[in-house]
């Protein structure tokens, strides 16, 4: 900031919105989404940063402890998984969040999310008033009763003794509803009533390729979650798969997942042995997923209902001849096999 721009923010102390964390991209669309309904009508500036850059971290201290509404949203910053409701990052992934969060002023907002013990504990590090959202029951804002259906995603958010329904459509995965949650502390941060916040969220759509469903060709319906995988996002989808209700078959369409290391092959015959339990066809793309071929193989699923190919321009011809009426379609992989070049050939 020069010297100008920070004697403007100085004059007017706009209030000023971090959101930091491994989700803070999806964060970013579910706050806005709220802030659109905020009557308050007065300008937020809002950012999202890796807090990568120390020239960062020294903009963000500075606007942090002048402006008149701080608030910082720290979202997870280890990997979530499918099947449990508590985990943890790596603490060193939060040393320059500690750094901004002990600088803050008591008028500020620490909004945390609960479920990652390594993002909970910085609330012993601030002075703000703090706000934690998540499944587990110590959290402030905590999503319970989870439906999925072809429309999407169903929970009930309790906060205070008081429970509010809360629908994200065509969204689906942990992701989506803590990126939602977040929003709801910003919210009841800027002093919104929650009704006004369901009302925000109804029209979230979140970014492309992250456990989106959109329609497909032949009136299917895709779920894209192709903009990147790591091993517990894909054993997520699968999960997701397996629980939506569909008409026709069910395809999980699955690219390699890279960054595993020394278990890779492990890795992948497991996704494999779970593709079985909930999917008919499975197209495996790249290198590594042969051997999700191979754990459905060992599960005992037919020769014919498995599809093997090296890249996604061979793999999206002849998924849609395969593609019928009612069909739901898993898409899901590494940044780097470039899914989405799938979703594109197949979207209605």
């Amino acid at each position: 900031m020069n010297i100008f721009k920070k004697f403007i923010f100085l004059f007017k102390r706009s209030p000023v919105i971090l959101i930091t964390g491994e989700g803070r991209f999806c964060a970013m669309e579910a706050v806005s989404e709220v802030l659109k309904f905020d009557s308050a009508k007065r300008k937020v500036l809002i950012f999202e940063s890796a807090l990568s850059e120390f020239k960062e971290l020294k903009k963000f201290n500075f606007l942090l402890r002048k402006s008149e509404l701080p608030i910082l949203i720290v979202t997870h910053i280890g990997d979530i998984p499918a099947d449990k409701d508590f985990f943890a990052g790596d603490r060193r992934e939060t040393l320059q969040i500690r750094k901004l969060a002990k600088v803050l002023p008591d008028r500020a907002f620490l909004i945390l999310n609960f479920d990652d013990e390594t993002v909970r504990e910085l609330e012993n590090d601030s002075l703000a008033h703090s706000l934690t959202y998540g499944f587990q029951e110590r959290a402030n804002f905590r999503a319970s009763d989870i439906n999925l259906n072809l429309t999407g995603t169903n929970f009930k958010m309790n906060y205070e003794g008081n429970i509010v329904p809360f629908w994200l459509k065509n969204l689906f995965g942990k992701e989506q509803i803590y990126s939602a949650l977040a929003g709801i502390c910003l919210g009841v941060a800027k002093n919104m009533n929650l009704v006004e916040i369901s009302q925000a969220l109804g029209s979230y759509k979140s970014l492309p390729g992250k456990m989106r469903l959109i329609k497909g060709i032949k009136n299917s319906s895709v779920l894209d979650d192709s903009e990147n995988a790591t091993l517990l996002s894909m054993i997520e989808g699968l999960k997701i798969l397996g629980k939506i209700e569909a008409e026709g078959k069910k395809i999980a369409v699955l690219g390699d997942i890279l960054g595993i290391g020394k278990y890779t092959i492990e890795a992948h015959e497991m996704i494999g042995e779970r593709v079985v339990r909930v999917s008919d066809l499975l197209f495996a793309v790249g290198s590594r997923a042969r051997f999700i071929a191979q754990g459905v193989k060992n599960k005992g699923m037919l020769e014919q209902k498995i599809f093997q190919f090296n890249d996604v321009e061979e793999a999206k011809k002849v998924l849609q001849k395969e593609i019928k009426k009612g069909d739901l379609i898993l898409i899901d992989g590494s940044k780097e096999m470039k899914m989405g070049e799938i979703v594109k050939e197949i979207k209605a």
